[in-house]
């Protein structure tokens, strides 16, 4: 079975710390493979927060084939596939009917998911699964210590997705904040107004 490490989120956009975190956790071997679970609509985010969810599925794609590890690190839409908004105990049953007797899957959160965790739907479900989680710069974490694995030597790194559309919004260049992606398209492909519509993309990429 080949051990599949899920990285759920938005990815709006991707950015060199979420790709720097999966080529952590591919050098840790963590894992056999990182997939990036990008969500079409989170619960806990307005839709018109987000660009267009193929935008953000194709930016990840690219952000992954140019990583240090292109065969293992990889982008799936597999929840376009479900109903939104997406849940991760959801998603996880659809990969464990669809994919779980060849693949063995572990998370990947920040310590500020961690923190809120008890709000998830099924939450107590999530444990069925290793949870590894990287620190937050000035997030402490301190919840849920005993079931969870911590990776205190992950990379810390000050970028954030919320930071590179308030830098784009303002003309402002985004250089050294996404990779592959590349700032020419993210400042374009990636805030238009009107989504294409998704195809379909079996897990894991």
């Amino acid at each position: 079975m080949t051990r599949e490490l899920l990285y759920f989120g938005s990815f709006n956009p991707v950015h060199n710390g979420h790709i720097a975190l999966a080529e952590y956790a591919v050098e840790r071997n963590l894992c056999d493979e990182v997939v990036l679970i990008v969500s079409p609509q989170s619960p806990y985010k307005e839709a018109a927060e987000l660009a267009p969810e193929m935008d953000r599925f194709e930016m990840a794609e690219r952000a992954c084939a140019a990583s240090k590890y292109p065969d293992r690190i990889k982008a799936s839409a597999v929840e376009f596939l479900l109903p939104h908004p997406s849940y991760t105990v959801d998603t996880l049953r659809f990969l464990e009917k669809e994919c779980g007797g060849r693949m063995r899957f572990a998370i990947l959160m920040g310590g500020d998911q961690i923190a809120a965790l008890d709000g998830w739907k099924e939450y107590e479900r999530l444990f069925d699964y290793p949870i590894y989680v990287y620190p937050r710069r000035g997030e402490r974490i301190d919840r849920f210590t005993d079931r969870i694995t911590l990776l205190d030597d992950a990379p810390l790194l000050d970028i954030a997705a919320t930071d590179i559309r308030l830098r784009v919004a303002q003309g402002e260049p985004i250089t050294g904040s996404t990779s592959g992606a590349g700032p020419s398209t993210t400042s374009t492909a990636c805030w238009r107004s009107t989504p294409r519509p998704p195809r379909p993309r079996s897990m894991p990429a």
